[in-house]
């Protein structure tokens, strides 16, 4: 899966697949190119964002290398350091708000959080170089009960190796990186809250 797409993807895609107030005759000089970028749109559709398999996905352990701490602002511009959550199972979460799965894997989430209370579990939602106003009025209908983080240049992202959205890291209490995940997941099945209970013994 890709996430990579020109600047202007990032803001709002019409129905046809482009980025609003852009003509796709004029966008293209041609018919025929206006047809290919069309496809194009289509085809980083497909890649940055394919529906869950017919078997549910796993977490997988990680084995690469540790991913450093980070600093990123949410849309107040208040400043949330990965570094605070020291002593918690983290989720670092990498989404979209145009990407369906991600849409729907950020309720899960928030499922997630409201099903382990008070235990030592924090999600940091990150997301990808969308413009502060498009994520601002997703959330306006689909809140969601943890912060979300703005990497605009999406220096983050690069540092973490994303490749294709949605993507989770769930990290240990000592913030080393422990499992991932590609793609979406129900974050409330029995297996995942089993992971998670294991990781947190690390710290008790």
């Amino acid at each position: 899966m890709l996430i990579w797409a020109a600047p202007e993807v990032r803001g709002d895609i019409d129905a046809a697949g482009f980025p609003s107030g852009i003509d796709p005759v004029k966008f293209g000089g041609s018919r025929v190119l206006a047809c290919a970028a069309v496809l194009l749109a289509a085809f980083f559709s497909l890649l940055c964002c394919s529906p869950s398999a017919a078997s549910p996905r796993q977490l997988e352990a990680w084995t690469g290398e540790h991913r450093p701490v980070f600093s990123l602002p949410d849309l107040d511009g208040k400043v949330h350091a990965l570094d605070a959550a020291r002593g918690r199972v983290v989720l670092v979460h990498f989404f979209a708000t145009w990407c369906e799965p991600c849409r729907e894997e950020l309720t899960s989430l928030s499922a997630l959080v409201k099903a382990r209370g008070g235990e030592k579990v924090s999600v940091l939602a990150v997301n990808v170089a969308e413009v502060p106003a498009r994520v601002r009025r997703f959330l306006e209908t689909s809140p969601v009960d943890y912060p979300v983080l703005l990497d605009a240049d999406r220096a983050v992202t690069k540092a973490w190796g994303v490749s294709g959205l949605p993507t989770t890291f769930v990290l240990d209490p000592t913030l080393a990186a422990r499992l991932f995940v590609e793609g979406d997941v129900d974050w409330t099945r029995d297996d995942i809250q089993a992971a998670l209970t294991r990781l947190r013994a690390v710290s008790d």
